[in-house]
């Protein structure tokens, strides 16, 4: 055993060693380990590394098993529910894993409380309008639960409704303290709306839908997409995603942004992106949750996919004066690395981006060599083929991100494969 091995007592640090060590079977099985123990950490780091091109096959159903045998905990189930979702490494099962989470929230879990109440908002009639008689008492249930992001989620409600729900307005103070990156916005904006009396608890208690109304929701086809170009395919879906899933995954993702990289594909090592000024975020699957989970599988469904043929959603911010110079998605066989993973997912087939926020100018996105561009507004989709009829990559399909002029750009960005 190296001295590095024995001075790391931590199972999570202890696997960290090892993995970088590429001992990686060593890494996981540590991993499994605490997590079938009830280590939330670890659970989150062996999902993630399970999903490595480097971890060794059927890393992912080991993954599983040893989180689906652990602890009756918050944060295991909350790990169980996205397994079972997404079929990590098992036959998906999303309505065991959305009935898993109407159990936790009726049982007063803040964390499926949220998860819950926020997938209402995928529901017809539920946000926009007059008819949030779903949508607010769940919300309501989790605020009082102690959920920050359910506080958003209302104070977002109300600047589309002109009111705001007194649950929410007691929570502003809390919803500041907890360090939610659009709270000052939010708080300011629903300042001088007039307020709603709460809910009575039993209309909480017998407001959550069925497991089937929400995965109907979730999995219906999103509205007529229009098209801005057809050979390639470029189309355009006005009101995607509600604000309050919007708001969610830009503040999923706000503590993993870091400067844009690219791997280098003679090297594999990463370097900063030649063509992307921004902050960027991966998810990995240890962050995942039903939420994140439906927001992927319908943006894989927009560009005609599956949610496992997607890489990792993916967040982007421009600030003012970023960009992302002319570029195509797909990927051209420049190297080994390159090669291997062709031969693993083949060719990045289409993509799926969301505009996630409202207030800032100039970042269109444009296709030179079509004569498209594509603004949208917060909610909005774009979504695009990379590839020709025969399955190459198309040079037609050339885009950019203009520069922002000002504010802050915030993108959602799910990139297509030919196989999972």
């Amino acid at each position: 055993m190296s001295d590095q091995q024995q001075s790391v007592s931590d199972p999570f640090d202890l696997a960290l060693a090892d993995w970088r060590g590429g001992r990686f079977g060593a890494a996981l099985a540590g991993l499994r380990k605490a997590a079938s123990g009830g280590d939330a950490g670890c659970a989150s780091l062996l999902l993630q590394m399970s999903a490595d091109p480097a971890a060794p096959a059927g890393a992912r159903a080991d993954a599983a098993a040893a989180i689906l045998a652990g602890p009756d905990t918050p944060l295991l189930r909350r790990h169980a529910a996205f397994i079972r979702a997404s079929g990590y490494g098992l036959k998906a099962d999303p309505a065991a894993a959305l009935a898993q989470r109407l159990e936790a929230a009726r049982s007063g879990d803040p964390l499926a409380m949220t998860e819950i109440a926020l997938l209402t908002a995928l529901v017809p009639g539920q946000t926009g309008s007059a008819s949030t008689a779903l949508a607010l008492p769940l919300l309501e249930a989790a605020v009082e639960a102690g959920s920050a992001a359910a506080i958003a989620a209302l104070l977002r409600l109300a600047l589309e409704t002109g009111t705001v729900s007194a649950v929410a307005r007691r929570r502003t103070s809390a919803l500041g303290q907890s360090g939610h990156p659009l709270a000052a916005g939010l708080i300011a904006a629903t300042r001088a709306l007039p307020e709603t009396p709460a809910r009575p608890a039993q209309a909480r208690d017998s407001a959550w839908p069925e497991a089937a109304t929400l995965l109907a929701a979730i999995t219906a086809p999103a509205a007529p997409a229009q098209t801005l170009y057809a050979t390639p395919r470029v189309s355009r879906t006005a009101g995607f995603l509600p604000a309050m899933l919007c708001d969610y995954l830009a503040t999923q993702a706000a503590s993993l942004l870091k400067p844009a990289q690219i791997f280098d594909p003679l090297t594999g090592q990463p370097r900063p992106d030649p063509y992307r000024q921004s902050l960027t975020a991966a998810l990995p699957d240890g962050v995942m949750d039903l939420v994140l989970w439906a927001i992927k599988l319908r943006m894989a469904k927009l560009a005609g996919g599956h949610y496992d043929q997607g890489e990792a959603l993916a967040v982007l911010l421009y600030r003012a004066g970023d960009q992302y110079r002319p570029h195509v998605d797909y990927l051209s066989d420049t190297g080994s690395v390159t090669a291997a993973d062709l031969a693993r997912q083949g060719q990045r087939t289409a993509t799926t981006l969301v505009r996630l926020n409202q207030d800032f100018t100039g970042g269109d996105t444009v296709f030179p060599r079509l004569d498209v561009r594509w603004t949208g507004t917060a909610g909005d989709a774009l979504s695009f083929d990379n590839v020709d009829a025969d399955g190459a990559g198309d040079p037609l399909t050339l885009h950019a991100g203009e520069p922002v002029t000002a504010g802050m750009k915030i993108l959602a960005s799910l990139w297509l494969r030919e196989r999972a």
